[in-house]
C-alpha cells in the first residue's frame, strides 16, 4: 500500500467522524461522566549492579453520548549502575496515545482517530508518532464488564537506532476488556499491535485491581513488550510483574 493511500483512509475517517450523527447507542451513557486510574511503582534491584525504576501509568476515559475520549500514557525511568562503576546509564521509555471515538447512530460501531507517541532511548525506534484511524465494536457496558476490539491503519514518522528518519504506513489492532468481578476487585486486559514494512510492536497488560477505599488500590500487573524488526534476525521480548499502587476517579 502506498504512502498516499494510506494518508487517504486517514482524512476520509477523520471527515466521517467530524460529521457526526445524531442518534446514540442505546447502552451509551446519557450524561458525560470522566473516569480513570493513576498508579504508581517502584522497583529496586541490587546484585552484580543496582537498578531502580519508577514507573507512572495513567489510564482515563471522558464518556459522552455517542462519543468517547481515552488517554493512556505510560513511563518508565530506569537508573542502572555497575558495581565499582561511577557511571550510570539512565533509560526513559514512554508510550502514551489519546483516542477520539465517534460511534454511529444507535450501535455499538465506532470509528476513531488516535495519534500515539513512543519514545524508547535503548529501543530499535527510539522515537515514534504515528496518526491511526480505524473501527471498532464495544461490548458488554451494563455496569460490570466491557470490551472493545479495533481494528486501523495509520501512517508513522520515526528515527531509528542508527540515525534514519523512516515514515511508513502501519496497521494496527487491539483489544482492551475490564471486568468489576466484585466491588473490589477488577480485572483488566490491554493488548494492542502496530505493524508496519519494518516494524512489530506488541504490547499486553493483564492487572488485577484490589480496592483498599473507594478510590485508592493495590495493582497486580503482568506486562509483556515485544518488537521485532522485519530488517533483522533479532527479537526484543521483556516479560515483567509488577505491584503498585493506584487512585481511581
Amino acid at each position: 500500500m502506498s504512502q498516499r493511500y494510506g494518508k487517504a483512509r486517514i482524512w476520509a475517517v477523520v471527515v466521517a467522524l467530524s460529521s457526526g450523527g445524531s442518534g446514540a447507542w442505546a447502552d451509551a451513557p446519557k450524561d458525560a461522566s470522566f473516569s480513570g486510574d493513576v498508579d504508581g511503582q517502584y522497583s529496586y534491584n541490587k546484585s552484580e549492579y543496582t537498578s531502580r525504576r519508577l514507573t507512572l501509568a495513567a489510564d482515563v476515559a471522558y464518556l459522552m453520548p455517542q462519543r468517547e475520549v481515552d488517554g493512556e500514557l505510560r513511563f518508565d525511568r530506569e537508573y542502572i549502575k555497575e558495581e565499582d562503576s561511577p557511571q550510570t546509564i539512565n533509560r526513559d521509555r514512554y508510550d502514551a496515545n489519546v483516542k477520539f471515538k465517534q460511534f454511529f447512530d444507535d450501535s455499538p460501531y465506532y470509528a476513531y482517530v488516535s495519534p500515539r507517541v513512543r519514545h524508547n532511548r535503548f529501543g530499535y525506534y527510539q522515537s515514534a508518532q504515528a496518526l491511526r484511524a480505524g473501527a471498532g465494536r464495544k461490548f458488554g457496558g451494563d455496569g460490570n464488564w466491557t470490551i472493545s476490539a479495533e481494528l486501523g491503519s495509520g501512517y508513522r514518522v520515526a528515527h531509528s537506532e542508527d540515525g534514519d528518519n523512516i515514515s511508513e504506513v502501519l496497521y494496527t489492532s487491539s483489544v482492551k476488556a475490564n471486568w468489576d468481578i466484585t466491588d473490589q476487585l477488577s480485572i483488566k486486559f490491554n493488548g494492542v499491535q502496530e505493524q508496519s514494512r519494518r516494524e512489530t510492536f506488541r504490547t499486553m497488560g493483564l492487572a488485577l485491581r484490589n480496592k483498599l477505599t473507594n478510590h485508592i488500590a493495590l495493582k497486580y500487573e503482568v506486562l509483556y513488550r515485544r518488537s521485532y524488526p522485519f530488517d533483522s534476525k533479532e527479537r526484543d521480548g521483556e516479560l515483567s510483574a509488577e505491584f503498585g499502587v493506584g487512585y481511581s476517579f
